[in-house]
């Protein structure tokens, strides 16, 4: 298995952005089939802003007592949990992890807007408040 990286051209096509990547696909015969797993990969930049906005909400609230606890009833209210059974038949509500391995960039931004979404539903006083603005301000 190799792992090569790919752009699309203004005419639609993908293409090899380095050597190894010309050189693999060069090495494929014509009508030669392989299998490509199509994944976009995470913008590190866009994690980081993440955590700072959890840094942001969490500094400016006293419901929570730490931002791990605020980042946890972030995504459970966003969705983005697995239900765990419990004996008689309760469940538990457990976040799913964001980590870079877990997740690429597509799923991240679905994450990201679900979160901006959640933390004025648990906490009112940023209601109205665009999160994204006051973020790129307090930096």
């Amino acid at each position: 298995m190799t792992d090569i990286y790919l752009c699309r051209t203004l005419g639609g096509a993908l293409k090899p952005i380095d050597g190894l990547g010309e050189e693999y696909v060069n090495s494929l015969g014509t009508g030669e089939v392989v299998r490509a797993t199509m994944k976009k990969d995470r913008i590190p930049g866009h994690h980081r802003k993440y955590f700072g906005l959890l840094r942001l909400v969490y500094q400016n609230q006293d419901k929570y007592l730490s931002q791990e606890a605020l980042r946890f009833a972030v995504s459970i209210q966003a969705g983005y949990v697995d239900q765990i059974l419990l004996s008689g038949n309760q469940f538990a509500l457990r976040p799913k992890s964001i980590s870079w391995a877990k997740m690429d960039q597509n799923e991240f931004n679905d994450y990201y807007n679900a979160a901006l979404k959640a933390i004025p539903e648990l906490l009112p006083q940023f209601a109205g408040i665009d999160l994204d603005r006051e973020l790129a301000l307090s930096t």
